[in-house]
Parts: C-alpha cells; structure tokens; sequence
C-alpha cells in the first residue's frame, strides 16, 4: 500500500477515534447530568453531533500530526508533545466557534467553560489515541519481519528430500 494511503487510513482511524472517545466522555457526562435532573433528552443528541465534529477534528489532527512527526515511530513521540497537538486543536476549534458565532451568544462562563472543556477533550484525545497506538503497535508485526519457521513454500518436496539425506549403499 502506498504510504500516502496508509496516511488517509491513519487519520480516518484517528477521527474515529477521536469520535467514539468524545462520545463516550460525552455520554457518560449527559448520564451524570439526566439522573441529576440538570439535563433533558434533548441534551443528549448534542453529544452525538459532538461527535461528528471531534471526528473531523481528529482527521485535522491527524494530518498536523503526520506533517509534525514525519518519519518518526509512536514509540519515538512524546505524549507530551502529541498532548499539547491536541489542545491547541482544541483551542483553534474553540476560537472557530466564538468567531462564528460563539462571541453573540456566549455568556463570560460559557466561553470560559466551552475552552476547558474543548481544549480537555483535545488533549485527552490526543494522549488516549497516541496511548492506544503504541499499544496496537506492540501487538502487530513489523512489516518486514522474517518469516519464521513453517511459513513459506516448500522447495523440495519432503519425500525427495529424505532420500537424498539417505546414504545410498
């Protein structure tokens, strides 16, 4: 596979990473909230078109993360740096939406409550998909390993090959 399109693979993973984590931060979170009387069902579809958008920001992410780490492993990135990646991508999400209408609508804490929670989501997606790469990479073989025994095509048929070990008398 080219290593073009083993890149789209990897940010369209890390998008759904990013996705399925904030989902699920997001669920929980609106559970917490429903039995504590301080959401209603209606509250609970947002976390679904949170979603979507961590999605796309995770795909962003991602191709800031290949141009950044070009040539280097998951074992050879910092968690801190892939960390901080995370929450300025957070944090220019935050300021796409207060520029597009976040400034008009926001109340003091409600801008200051949505960069927290922005910028969190960002680092803590970042950390968990770094986190959970270096583990998925523990766990695969490397692409060029050696075969190991029993792997491959036999050359030599074995009945051939015990008579030509046999001494002939």
């Amino acid at each position: 596979m080219p290593r073009w399109l083993r890149i789209v693979r990897g940010m369209i993973g890390t998008g759904l990473t990013f996705a399925v984590g904030v989902g699920v931060v997001g669920l929980l979170l609106g559970l917490v909230a429903l039995l504590m009387g301080q959401a209603s069902l209606g509250d609970l579809r947002m976390v679904g078109k949170v979603s979507v958008v961590a999605f796309i920001v995770g795909v962003g992410f991602s191709g800031v993360l290949a141009l950044a780490a070009r040539g280097r492993t998951f074992d050879k990135l910092s968690l801190r740096y892939v960390t901080a990646l995370g929450a300025a991508g957070g944090f220019l999400y935050f300021l796409f939406i207060a520029g597009a209408n976040g400034v008009r609508v926001w109340s003091v804490w409600n801008a200051i409550g949505n960069l927290t929670i922005l910028t969190l989501l960002g680092a803590g997606s970042a950390a968990g998909m770094l986190i959970l790469a270096r583990k998925a990479r523990g766990t695969l073989p490397p692409r060029d390993a050696p075969r190991s025994l029993g792997e491959g095509g036999i050359e030599t048929p074995l009945a051939r090959l015990e008579t030509a070990r046999k001494p002939h008398r």
